[in-house]
């Protein structure tokens, strides 16, 4: 985990923290979840989160009309959406499945990981069990 705080003034700055599992492993959304309001930040603090940022590994397949993404070695699973910041990408995903090619990485943002504590972690508490994932960017190859 690295944080990282812009400079400013004040109890509270803006900052990036990153997470990043062992070789291996994957991190568990729920289980951030869960680690977060265990903390102070469940109480009423003046703290937010912008985004949820997350680079995943994986499958991407066709149900009915939506792109989900499977995650390798867990089975989590996300519906995939266009999002605001990267507009087009999701087309492009599905022009490099259409092409046969494999979607190896996904990269977005986590639906619902917006706005202050704790309210925001009221809210994923009910999270359906696939959520939303808004498409920035993706890597794929050759099948």
């Amino acid at each position: 985990m690295i944080l990282t705080c812009a400079e400013g003034k004040g109890g509270y700055r803006p900052g990036t923290i990153s997470f990043q599992p062992k070789k291996g492993r994957s991190l568990d959304l729920n289980k951030i979840r869960e680690s977060i309001a265990a903390t102070r930040l469940s109480g009423g603090t003046a703290m937010s989160v912008d985004y949820l940022e997350i680079t995943a590994l994986g499958a991407v397949a066709s149900r009915d009309k939506d792109l989900v993404l499977t995650v390798a070695g867990t089975g989590q699973q996300f519906t995939l959406a266009e999002s605001p910041s990267a507009k087009g990408q999701l087309q492009k995903l599905r022009d490099a499945l259409g092409r046969g090619e494999k979607v190896t990485s996904v990269t977005g943002r986590v639906h619902g990981w917006s706005g202050v504590f704790p309210l925001v972690l009221r809210e994923l508490a009910k999270a359906p069990e696939i959520q939303t994932l808004a498409l920035i960017d993706f890597e794929a190859g050759k099948k």
